[in-house]
């Protein structure tokens, strides 16, 4: 509420005379300045009036601006400091106006994935349109030429019910979004959003906006994934439980050739017993070897007892 507010001069800069009439010292400078003020907040000068008044006979008499004590002069400031701090406030909103201007033109030149567009319906999409023509389209997939979208099946009257929505994590509801995609060159994704018709560029931070989940966080990897079987060498061990040990050769080393590193063990194991292979100790060595350089604790162990027991690592 603007008030209107009549101030006296502070105690410190009264300059206390004698009185020309009655000869009292209480002849004070008195300060009947009138100022526009937003509740306790000086806005701007409406009259600026000084005059010395005596407390003793009364006797007054106006005295111009330029003749106050120096302290009294350096305080006018005060009667606008409101207007000073409005300009700097309108100044600091216009910076980031702009600011928020170059960083959605730098959203649509380098797109990326669930970035959410507001638009106009009808205009972007090409459908009828309707009292509730604001919508929601966002970002699935891009390349140099082209943009594709996907576009809320919702549609809103007012820009904040889509802050709701976003607010509400509406966005990740099954079926807020059509299954039918649009693509757009770029080019008329830039001339959409310099004619309004996009008229906000949101990029999530921490998969939300407004506080919301407006795409779905990306699953956290497993502590532990487990051992990766190769299905050659499964085979090669069900063929060997089998008794039949050349097919079990065989899909050993199809498991070893692959990198697996139990495939390249078991075919070390049956090189070395000549089982459906001919007995050979340094091919036996060498797929120790390759297993061992994997990490396998076994064929280092393996590998130490048959050097123990072959020349052929020497």
């Amino acid at each position: 509420m603007l008030l209107f507010n009549v101030s006296q001069s502070m105690a410190n800069f009264s300059c206390v005379r004698e009185c020309p009439h009655c000869q009292h010292n209480t002849y004070h400078l008195v300060n009947q300045s009138r100022f526009l003020r937003f509740i306790i907040l000086p806005i701007i000068p409406l009259k600026l009036r000084y005059l010395f008044e005596c407390y003793q006979c009364g006797q007054s008499e106006r005295t111009s601006l330029i003749k106050q004590p120096f302290l009294e002069l350096i305080s006018l400031p005060k009667y606008v400091i409101g207007l000073i701090f409005s300009v700097l406030l309108a100044l600091y909103g216009y910076q980031q106006y702009i600011e928020n201007l170059q960083l959605q033109q730098s959203y649509v030149d380098n797109p990326k994935a669930y970035d959410t567009y507001l638009i106009v319906a009808d205009k972007f999409t090409g459908e009828a349109w309707t009292l509730t023509n604001l919508k929601v389209a966002q970002v699935i997939k891009f390349n140099k030429d082209t943009i594709t979208f996907q576009v809320s099946n919702y549609s809103y009257k007012r820009n904040n019910g889509i802050t709701m929505a976003m607010r509400t994590s509406l966005l990740v509801q099954s079926g807020y979004f059509s299954h039918s995609h649009l693509t757009l060159p770029r080019k008329q994704v830039h001339t959409l959003y310099n004619q309004g018709v996009i008229y906000e560029v949101l990029r999530p931070k921490a998969y939300s906006l407004y506080g919301g989940f407006v795409m779905f966080p990306p699953k956290p990897k497993p502590l532990y994934q487990g051992l990766k079987l190769d299905d050659n060498n499964q085979q090669g061990v069900n063929y060997y439980k089998a008794g039949l040990y050349i097919q079990a050769a065989k899909s050993f080393t199809l498991a070893a050739e692959s990198g697996s590193q139990w495939g390249q063990l078991n075919l070390a194991q049956m090189y070395r017993d000549g089982q459906g292979v001919a007995k050979n100790n340094k091919t036996a060595l060498f797929w120790y070897k390759k297993s061992m350089a994997q990490g396998n604790k076994k064929a280092r162990h393996e590998l130490a007892l048959l050097c123990k027991e072959s020349t052929d690592c020497k």
